[in-house]
């Protein structure tokens, strides 16, 4: 793999956690208080663009006439052509150039990348993530910025868009942090750290759901590596986590977040039924909101007029049809594909790509009942890396 391809694919495996600043240039935003001010978000953006215009050529070389080309790209296409037929093109369009760029970034990371450039951008995402998770614990224990704390009721939150931002990264970040640290006993001491350090983050943002589904995850990771003790300790922890959550998290929680998530839901619904085949548009929900959602519905100047939280929902709603399919066959196609490299690998090449795909898994479950902005990185340029590191045997 050439140079700059190589050094854009590790840039871009260390930045995914700052992608949640971005939402400070949308002018129709969420009333979130603001981390960084406008210019430090634009000039994150030009960073992320510039770096995937650097992968295109090595996207260009992998790109094959198959399903994990398909892949790749068709969500992408898919999320363009919703946009040019919906409510809000340009923000859309901007959305759906880096839904391209992370599929081709992935595409060239499982294809193109040599086993330095895999290994390399398995250590800058966990090094991200353990600085991520370690700002996101300073806010928390700190109180600052105080709008922002106070605005997420007390929840870790870092640079992410909200605490189940934070939650989602979570799982992904354990995907790969806890395979590295068990199959290295501890020796891997980056992972080793990375890995408490994300579960005390995914605990501090009192995402009961988000919770839930890390222990689901590992429930699966545990069946899949016929791990009975590790089976069993899951379903332990869950129970145990289950009951402390319920105290703890209530805590944390405004009530009325759940009451307007069920407005958003049924408004996301509605909108599904308006505009089956292509949606409202990606990023257009809240173009549409006032008009579709119930009589007691909140305001459309509300967190909940910005997205259905569910990502299911969301993809019907603002890409229709279309949108629903082209999700469902990429994931499928990128599990299989995953599962089966892993079958023959190296045992710790095949814990780290296991641990992938499950924690993709985990993050899919979590997004039912959330919309997670980063989903498309973490779908489309994160998990491809465990085709990368079993392909190049670079662990």
């Amino acid at each position: 793999m050439r140079r700059l391809s190589s050094a854009a694919l590790i840039l871009l495996s260390a930045i995914i956690p700052l992608y949640g600043t971005l939402a400070v240039l949308d002018p129709s935003r969420p009333p979130i208080p603001p981390l960084v001010p406008a210019p430090v978000a634009v000039a994150i953006a030009a960073l992320a663009l510039a770096a995937l215009a650097a992968t295109v050529p090595a996207a260009i070389r992998s790109a094959r006439r198959d399903a994990l080309t398909l892949a790749s790209f068709v969500p992408g296409a898919a999320s363009m052509l919703s946009s040019l037929t919906g409510f809000d093109p340009p923000a859309g369009i901007g959305l759906s150039v880096f839904v391209l760029g992370f599929g081709g970034a992935g595409l060239a990371l499982a294809r193109d990348a040599d086993a330095v450039t895999a290994r390399r951008c398995v250590r800058a995402f966990l090094w991200s993530a353990l600085a991520a998770s370690l700002l996101a614990l300073a806010m928390v224990v700190t109180q600052r910025p105080a709008a922002l704390y106070a605005y997420d009721n007390g929840r870790a939150v870092g640079t992410f868009l909200n605490p189940n931002e934070l939650a989602a990264f979570t799982l992904i970040g354990l995907g790969v942090a806890v395979p590295l640290a068990v199959g290295s006993r501890g020796s891997d001491r980056l992972a080793t750290l990375t890995a408490l350090v994300l579960v005390v983050a995914l605990g501090m943002t009192f995402s009961r759901w988000g919770a839930l589904c890390a222990v689901g995850g590992v429930a699966v990771y545990a069946l899949v590596g016929r791990a009975r003790l590790l089976f069993v300790a899951a379903l332990v922890v869950a129970v145990a986590g289950l009951g402390l959550n319920a105290w703890a998290g209530a805590l944390h929680h405004n009530p009325r977040d759940t009451e307007s998530r069920a407005v958003a839901w049924r408004t996301g619904i509605t909108t599904i039924l308006r505009f089956p085949l292509l949606g409202s548009g990606p990023l257009a929900f809240s173009r549409t909101y006032d008009e579709l959602r119930p009589p007691e519905g909140p305001g459309p100047r509300t967190p909940v007029a910005f997205d259905p939280h569910s990502l299911p929902i969301a993809f019907a709603a603002g890409g229709g049809i279309l949108a629903l399919v082209t999700l469902t066959a990429s994931v499928t196609v990128l599990l299989r594909r995953v599962f089966r490299e892993a079958r023959g690998a190296r045992p710790l090449p095949r814990a780290l790509a296991l641990g992938l795909a499950v924690g993709l898994i985990a993050l899919i479950l979590d997004c039912g009942i959330n919309t997670i902005s980063i989903f498309f990185v973490l779908w489309l340029q994160v998990v491809p890396l465990a085709l990368a590191v079993v392909r190049t045997d670079a662990l």
